[in-house]
């Protein structure tokens, strides 16, 4: 196998990782458990989550990690060892990878209990 090879399967394998991923922070989050029936007895069930965030949220966990290693593998491309391309561009797209499950996390889970409207600037920077 040469190192096309490997790019193109650690490419494909990425966006699945990311997919898998997205999906997994996705459905484990109270928003999404809000939406999908958490109420009483059904109460407040919004099925239109399905069909409106879930594509959207399977599209980015697949496409951002695997635009990260394309663009590592193009910005290392001529650059030090051919070896050494493949896990460098990994290492970049598993940081991405990391990066936008938690910011998928902290988007699905708003802590509301935080957000303080008291009108004055100083008292909600917590120095």
């Amino acid at each position: 196998m040469d190192q096309r090879d490997t790019a193109g399967y650690g490419g494909c394998g990425l966006a699945l990782a990311g997919a898998v991923t997205a999906l997994l922070v996705w459905s484990a989050s109270r928003r999404t458990d809000r939406h999908m029936g958490g109420g009483f007895e059904g109460a407040g069930r919004d099925l239109s989550v399905l069909w409106t965030e879930l594509p959207l949220v399977l599209l980015a966990g697949a496409l951002v990690p695997s635009a990260a290693w394309l663009l590592a593998l193009r910005l290392l491309k001529g650059r030090g060892p051919a070896g050494a391309r493949v896990p460098a561009a990994a290492v970049c797209a598993a940081g991405v990878l990391a990066l936008s499950a938690w910011g998928l996390h902290s988007w699905a889970n708003p802590d509301l209990g935080t957000v303080r409207l008291s009108g004055s600037v100083g008292s909600d920077l917590h120095l």
